[in-house]
């Protein structure tokens, strides 16, 4: 009845158990010092009211401190984390501690960035590094950096299920790894535990309404699904003419200059706008949700824009936290037009723009249900599967790795291990017009050897 392969089965779970459990726990207590501090510095900040005024200086110390010291370690970006995890090469640990310092650094101030990258780096770190110590093999390693990064992005939101699989969804879009499912949501549930225990608040807007599937209703959320792969699309490639833009700027110039006009625009949104749209920006997502009323309609396409210049301009931090802001904003936006709930719909906006942004409509769905009540479970997988479609090949990750052509439904692809060209899957005219547009780009800015596209 037990055969040598249930036995061996058997036994790794039991280690993978184990292992995960650990690296869960040392995580979970990484997320833990790093929320408190993070909250520490942002409360001590309230005190000025015009914080941000700083930022042209501020960026550029942290451009300097990023990339001047401690050169070697570069893979501060989650980018860069699943650049590392798909390639089986190692994270270390002096990467993640720039990662949740600079992070800090850069919301401190007033810089549009996310907290969730910071411990899902560290969390990849923590795992490269215990994976080496306990002289695992490649794949093992590998294993465990997925680990670590299922549970920081488990613990810094507060949702164990869909944090985790986050984790394993981002690396690969159209292929999930089930041979690291379990070990990640162990890894997950138990940052979670650990964070709550050691005193972490998050934030959860249970939906009080009824569900009724109404044809009208069902045809508004298509709609909306697909405005929210259209504001997807758009924040992802307003990000990437950002990178291109600032790039061709500390070419033609200096990197001081690109930091400092940076700078200098996001301080000038603050001052022509509201400070809402910098920093981390928890309240423009929690206040609609909360069923509060929007500064402006325009939010989410100014938050966009925020954070394509931090980042542009040498910012560093997670992107998650931004997509939330644009995507709740996005949602509240869209109410009156189609005569819906206004927090209904900026729940459903917060998941959907990040299932198109980066690919991850199964996680995306699951995030809905632990954060907004599993009333809203239909309507959230529904919505975000028409944003998932909508976007394409596009991603917020350029490391992402792609098995499918979501355009090319009827057509199956074959499972590629490298990481597919773009430009080559497109045929006619698109394609032809996309190589040019790349031809003139390497001509118009060049990119000559030592200057790093992911970590400016």
């Amino acid at each position: 009845m037990f055969n040598y392969r249930t036995h061996r089965n058997f036994w790794n779970i039991v280690k993978w158990f184990f292992l995960s459990t650990f690296i869960g726990a040392i995580v979970g207590m990484v997320d833990a010092v790093f929320l408190k501090t993070l909250d520490a510095a942002i409360g001590w900040r309230s005190r000025f009211p015009l914080y941000f005024v700083g930022l042209p200086i501020f960026l550029y110390i942290i451009w300097l401190l990023a990339r001047k010291t401690a050169p070697q370690a570069q893979d501060y970006s989650t980018d860069a984390v699943i650049n590392k995890i798909n390639s089986y090469r190692p994270i270390g640990l002096l990467s993640a501690a720039k990662s949740l310092v600079l992070s800090i650094f850069t919301m401190t101030v007033g810089g549009s960035a996310g907290k969730e990258a910071p411990c899902a780096d560290a969390g990849a770190g923590l795992g490269s590094v215990v994976g080496r110590i306990f002289r695992m093999n490649l794949e093992d390693q590998r294993k465990m950096m997925i680990c670590g990064v299922s549970a920081g992005f488990a613990g810094v939101f507060g949702v164990p299920i869909s944090g985790a699989l986050f984790g394993l969804e981002v690396l690969w879009v159209g292929h999930i790894f089930y041979d690291v499912m379990f070990p990640a949501f162990i890894a997950g549930i138990t940052a979670f535990q650990v964070t709550t225990w050691l005193g972490v608040d998050y934030i959860y807007h249970p939906m009080n309404f009824a569900p009724v599937f109404a044809e009208q209703f069902f045809l508004k959320v298509l709609i909306a699904g697909l405005f929210f792969g259209v504001v997807s699309i758009m924040f992802t490639e307003v990000m990437k003419f950002m990178k291109v833009l600032f790039r061709y700027i500390s070419l033609r110039f200096s990197p001081f200059w690109r930091c400092f006009i940076g700078g200098a625009i996001l301080v000038a949104v603050g001052l022509l706008t509201s400070p809402l749209y910098l920093g981390l920006g928890l309240d423009g997502f929690n206040g609609v949700l909360a069923g509060g009323e929007l500064h402006s309609p325009f939010g989410f396409l100014i938050k966009t824009f925020t954070t394509a210049v931090t980042f542009a301009a040498g910012g560093v931090g997670g992107i998650v936290t931004p997509i939330f802001f644009v995507g709740a904003q996005a949602g509240a936006t869209l109410a009156p037009l189609l005569g819906t709930d206004a927090t209904t719909m900026a729940a459903l906006g917060l998941v959907a723009v990040l299932a198109g942004a980066a690919n991850t409509p199964l996680s995306a769905s699951i995030m809905a249900i632990e954060l907004f009540g599993a009333e809203i479970a239909p309507y959230a997988a529904v919505a975000c599967v028409v944003s998932f479609l909508l976007t394409g090949q596009k991603s917020v990750f350029g490391s992402q790795r792609i098995s499918f052509d979501k355009d090319q439904q009827d057509t199956p692809m074959p499972l590629n291990y490298d990481r597919p060209d773009r430009a080559r899957r497109m045929s006619g005219r698109k394609g032809l017009l996309l190589k040019t547009f790349k031809e003139m780009s390497k001509h118009l800015i060049p990119n000559p050897k030592g200057f790093d596209d992911d970590n400016k």
